[in-house]
């Protein structure tokens, strides 16, 4: 099922990147900084969570320094970030998109998917941030280069899934995106992008496990904080996530699309 889509995405790929552009230059437009923000606004918001966690509350994984527990932070949440922000503005991209939904001059199944990679634009450069930070140190090696473009493909997998089912489900049900913020604030403090898992109680360690965000955080902490291979077993289950996660949308959304059209 997910064949076609992607050959759409290798056929309308000019069309598509086109399209991110525009949005991306759309998000900044009328501001005083401009572009800049695409900069300062994930630096911000990096430095603010590390500043809680290493000042504030003071937690400190051992063996690490400062500077180091920053980066732990900052490879946790890059991740999480990209997440929110992906999915939670292509929630809404069909019902913002309703004159596109019965043409063909781009195909309805890409329309979430363009919206996903524009709004983690800012995300993204917050990993590039991250990865600068870890060069930096000296921490972050060669097998960052290796992993992160495959760890950011199976989290792009994930989100995709997500993104078509959630998006087609806001069709007709308008609460899908507050449900969604509640639900993903509650898994973004329960992942473990602040400390590790050997720091929680092991009466309470698989509350992290069945967090499916947990698997994504600890394998980009892993190759940026830590310079080491991602553990298989973690990486196994990531892995089974995103293809599982990216079937299952792209299925759910092709089979039912017309249904749920006939809404709009």
């Amino acid at each position: 099922m997910a064949t076609p889509v992607l050959k759409q995405l290798f056929r309308y790929r000019k069309r598509l990147f086109q399209g991110v552009y525009h949005d991306v230059k759309m998000r900044f437009a009328g501001s005083v900084l401009g572009v800049f923000w695409a900069i300062i606004f994930p630096l911000a918001q990096l430095t603010i969570y590390a500043v809680l966690y290493a000042v504030i509350f003071k937690i400190r994984p051992s063996g690490l320094t400062e500077m180091q527990y920053v980066l732990l932070v900052f490879s946790g949440l890059v991740p999480l970030l990209i997440y929110n922000e992906a999915v939670s503005t292509s929630i809404g991209s069909l019902t913002a998109n309703k004159a596109l939904l019965t043409t063909t001059v781009f195909p309805v199944e890409l329309i979430p998917i363009r919206t996903a990679l524009s709004a983690q634009t800012p995300s993204f450069i917050g990993l590039i941030i991250t990865l600068i930070l870890g060069y930096v140190l000296g921490i972050t090696g060669y097998k960052a280069i290796i992993m992160v473009p495959i760890l950011w493909i199976l989290l792009f997998m994930f989100i995709a899934g997500l993104s078509w089912m959630l998006s087609l489900f806001a069709l007709v049900l308008r609460d899908i995106q507050n449900v969604f913020s509640l639900v993903t604030m509650m898994m973004i403090f329960l992942s473990p992008f602040a400390y590790t898992p050997e720091m929680v109680p092991s009466g309470l360690q698989p509350i992290i496990y069945m967090n499916p965000l947990s698997y994504y955080v600890i394998p980009f902490q892993e190759v940026i904080a830590y310079d080491i291979w991602p553990d298989p077993r973690i990486f196994i289950v990531t892995f089974l996530i995103s293809i599982s996660t990216f079937f299952l949308g792209i299925k759910i959304f092709q089979k039912t699309k017309g249904v749920f059209f006939d809404y709009v």
